[in-house]
């Protein structure tokens, strides 16, 4: 009976809200993006970092699956894909519960979109 009674109560606890989907929303990002002052540099480089992890993986190609998710010009640079980002930064501070490499990922399919392949007819 008392094992019962704790399922019940274990069971009717309602979950903890979630704050944002990832461990870095996507204002942190912006911030981090946007450091000034005597951590700049660190803020800066956790950025470039995170945003680079994010673009190779939009870019990485499986086998017999799906194209990359976007397209850069030849001779993009990393920093290039952190000022895309950095472009669309009105919208992450807007944007509540927003993960940071879903944010990333808007941004740099706008910046680099991949052309439409049309079927022949």
């Amino acid at each position: 009976m008392r094992w019962l009674m704790a399922f019940i109560i274990v069971t009717a606890l309602p979950p903890k809200p979630v704050t944002h989907p990832g461990f870095v929303d996507a204002a942190q990002l912006a911030a981090a993006c946007a450091a000034e002052g005597p951590q700049a540099a660190q803020m800066r480089a956790i950025c470039l970092g995170y945003v680079t992890g994010v673009a190779d993986q939009l870019l990485a190609r499986t086998p017999g699956r799906r194209p990359p998710a976007i397209c850069p010009p030849a001779g993009s640079t990393p920093g290039d894909a952190v000022a895309a980002v950095q472009r669309h930064a009105r919208f992450a501070i807007t944007a509540q519960g927003i993960g940071a490499a879903d944010f990333v990922r808007f941004a740099l399919e706008r910046a680099y979109p991949c052309p439409v392949e049309r079927s022949p007819r």
